[in-house]
């Protein structure tokens, strides 16, 4: 179907207009050369989903335009047997001044469809786009992710045999994103073939049957899904530990997205500081205590200002939200050695600690953490309500924590949520909706979205042993989540 013979790709990169006129009339060369690929080698077969990964320019983007003809290889063979349909920007080909209607006749038109096609195909591409009356309006007053759903949706309706799809994923909202992940599952089902380009190693491990890792333009690795997206990760997460090129964007606190989390000091935490938990465990008291701690809380105390409500969108969708007598000084996710991470293991420990202040006394506050996956999945997310601790009035500066000893969630990316709300868990005082991103990696074979201590057994009602048994009688094995 798709097949690439030691493809490269050059580019010519010049500093300036007048460069490239020297050059041109010159025998100097004026130029700086880019390979954005070298040597790449691969076969994707019909019928099969093909991911391929990498940091930014790595030759992602590059690969995806040479496969769909947009530009082609400066040395090497790229071979394509069927035709293609891509989704590798977001508006391309649309006229700004067309109404979304009207660039969908005008793309599908360049695409070789007739009038009487496109008249057929139209309503069940609109209805994919759910723009309502903006599929009226002109493309240029469109959001990116407008743009992104009129641009999937003409792209999903073509009779293409290969879909191309370039970070598609990564933008617009989560339902979308679960529309354009459904559609996916369609197209792999009536046999067509789809390579993605994708940050989120999730979709690339759950669509994919093989990835290709590309690294400054060169293949790292190439095979089934589950191995490369892994191999991925372990180079990922040592790079991160040695201080440098972490794949998610920092918490805040001000750590550079370079930079390595800097060891906790030794010294005890501030005598001021007073501790609460629901377990008596010394050590996660030495961390959340260590990694928390707030020397300069009188100064920020003495800045508090009197409560003011405030909104905050994307689109449709609320990510912050308070009324104002809660203001979060920090969020911090922390390994069982108190230090600030985002990748974590299944069966690792995780603290989520959120530090607030309050700027007028707060009666019983319902203080919660929750986690999503990253395509919109509800993990888990209970409050101190639901389980009926931390009640009291809070005045001043606080940290609450919720302890997870062993975290049973399965590899993937994930987001928190953190919220104060009032007592009777109806007014927000604060509400960060899935602001804060960490990764889960694991080193068994399993799949779905938990893993849970299990145990395996037979009865044997009739015919034969199946296998020898023990000496004692029993032959079970109890599996626990991997630490």
């Amino acid at each position: 179907m798709i097949e690439a013979a030691r493809v490269s790709k050059r580019f010519r990169i010049y500093l300036n207009d007048r460069s490239r006129f020297f050059e041109f009339f010159g025998r100097r060369r004026h130029h700086q050369e880019h390979w954005a690929l070298r040597e790449v080698s691969f076969r994707i077969q019909r019928g099969r989903s093909f991911g391929v990964i990498g940091a930014n320019g790595a030759g992602k983007s590059t690969l995806l335009k040479l496969i769909a003809g947009i530009s082609e290889p400066t040395t090497g063979a790229l071979t394509v047997r069927a035709p293609i349909s891509t989704l590798l920007d977001l508006g391309l080909g649309f006229h700004a001044n067309f109404s979304g209607r009207e660039n969908i006749f005008l793309n599908c038109s360049l695409l070789g469809m007739t009038r009487a096609e496109i008249e057929e195909r139209i309503p069940d591409i609109i209805a994919f786009a759910e723009l309502g009356e903006f599929i009226d309006y002109p493309v240029r007053t469109y959001s990116s992710g407008m743009a992104l759903r009129l641009g999937f949706a003409i792209a999903a309706h073509m009779d293409s045999e290969v879909f191309l799809v370039d970070e598609v994923l990564a933008v617009g909202d989560q339902y979308f994103q679960r529309k354009c992940v459904g559609k996916i599952e369609e197209f792999l089902g009536m046999g067509r073939t789809i390579v993605l380009v994708s940050h989120d190693l999730h979709a690339i491990r759950s669509l994919c049957d093989e990835v290709l890792w590309l690294d400054r333009g060169e293949v790292r690795a190439v095979g089934p899904a589950r191995e490369v997206v892994e191999r991925y990760l372990d180079l990922d997460r040592a790079l991160s530990a040695g201080g440098r090129r972490p794949g998610l964007a920092p918490l805040p606190g001000g750590r550079p997205p370079h930079a390595a989390p800097a060891p906790l000091p030794e010294a005890p935490a501030p005598q001021s500081v007073r501790y609460q938990a629901t377990v008596d465990d010394p050590e996660i008291r030495r961390v959340v205590t260590r990694a928390c701690a707030m020397p300069d809380a009188e100064q920020i105390w003495a800045r508090a200002v009197a409560p003011q409500p405030y909104e905050t969108y994307d689109g449709d969708q609320a990510i912050m939200i308070g009324s104002g007598e809660v203001r979060v000084l920090a969020v911090r996710l922390l390994d069982g050695h108190g230090q600030p991470r985002q990748r974590f293991r299944s069966g690792e420990p995780m603290t989520v600690a959120v530090t607030f202040r309050t700027t007028t006394p707060v009666e019983r506050p319902v203080m919660g953490v929750a986690i999503h996956r990253n395509d919109g999945v509800y993990v888990y997310g209970p409050n101190t309500r639901f389980d009926g601790v931390l009640d009291g009035v809070y005045h001043g500066i606080y940290t609450y924590f919720i302890h997870y000893p062993a975290l049973s969630l399965l590899a993937g990316q994930y987001q928190v949520s953190i919220a104060v709300f009032d007592k009777h868990h109806l007014k927000p005082h604060v509400w960060q909706n899935r602001l804060y991103d960490f990764e889960v990696a694991q080193d068994v074979e399993d799949h779905g979205l938990v893993q849970m201590a299990h145990a395996w057994g037979l009865l044997i009602h009739a015919g034969d042993d199946p296998a020898p048994m023990g000496e004692d009688g029993i032959r079970s094995t109890a599996a626990e989540p991997s630490g």
